[in-house]
């Protein structure tokens, strides 16, 4: 079975200087959360998962946070897409035999399990008919399953037709090669990933009136992606997932109180 490569993004924004004041880090990835730290708990995770071999840590050093567990550090300032390439062209196509598939993730969503994460890569790999041959898989959550694990964490929505409205989780899949032609439109939704709209118009201007009216599904938004921006058939995917813990990332205190709630109420699964 081929191992896929997981990325974690450790460094540091100025979006991040409340919660690591608060919580006197330098980096989110160190808060606590019960006796471990978020880190520990999201490499915990996907040590456990199966479908995965090699953990890097982008954007940290090993002197920042001193650790037995088995990953390798890359400290790095690039924009997020140019340090997975740069991980990839440093250590991933060294190797003899390697995937061009990474799974990224955040250094804030310490509430993922082995179960879920696994659930998340298998159901990318059923949307492209059994595994992970297109260009890129994002992840999204519908409000009703964020809402009932997490009513506080107050997520902004993308709201499409028909009362759907979603929020994006915080692990993505793509292929690094094939990604590697459109580096600047990662870049332009990076910088926007919190503003819907923003995105929507860097992805297609042509669609922003019917989205603001509520008259897009999101799979008319997808067709379109596909064909006007990436230029292929059926590479890229959105693919829904009930496991908001997911989409539950710490950008501000409110959201690092309800990840302490849902934690202390569900030790069970995580010590």
């Amino acid at each position: 079975m081929e191992k896929y490569n997981a990325v974690i993004l450790s460094g540091y924004t100025e979006r991040d200087n409340v919660i690591c004041e608060m919580e006197n880090v330098p980096k989110k990835g160190l808060v606590k959360l019960g006796e471990k730290i978020f880190l520990e708990r999201i490499v915990k995770a996907i040590l456990k998962c199966e479908k995965i071999g090699d953990i890097y840590i982008s954007g940290m050093s090993e002197d920042e946070w001193k650790t037995d567990l088995p990953v390798i550090f890359n400290e790095d300032t690039s924009n997020m897409f140019r340090k997975v390439v740069n991980i990839y062209d440093k250590f991933i196509t060294k190797k003899e035999t390697y995937s061009e598939i990474v799974i990224l993730l955040t250094s804030d969503i310490p509430l993922i399990t082995p179960e879920i994460l696994t659930r998340a890569i298998e159901r990318c790999e059923a949307a492209s008919g059994g595994d992970l041959n297109g260009v890129f898989y994002y992840s999204v959550v519908p409000r009703e399953f964020m809402e009932a694990k997490f009513p506080n964490s107050n997520r902004t929505y993308a709201k499409f037709k028909n009362k759907f409205h979603v929020c994006g989780a915080d692990v993505s899949i793509f292929n690094v090669r094939k990604m590697l032609n459109h580096e600047k439109l990662i870049d332009d939704l990076t910088d926007k990933r919190k503003n819907v709209l923003s995105q929507l118009i860097v992805l297609n201007p042509f669609l922003v009136i019917r989205f603001l009216l509520k008259r897009l599904t999101l799979d008319k938004f997808m067709r379109s992606i596909n064909r006007r921006v990436f230029k292929v058939k059926d590479g890229v995917h959105a693919v829904i997932t009930e496991d908001a813990e997911l989409a539950m990332d710490v950008d501000k205190p409110h959201q690092l109180e309800e990840v302490r709630r849902y934690y202390n109420e569900n030790k069970g699964i995580y010590d």
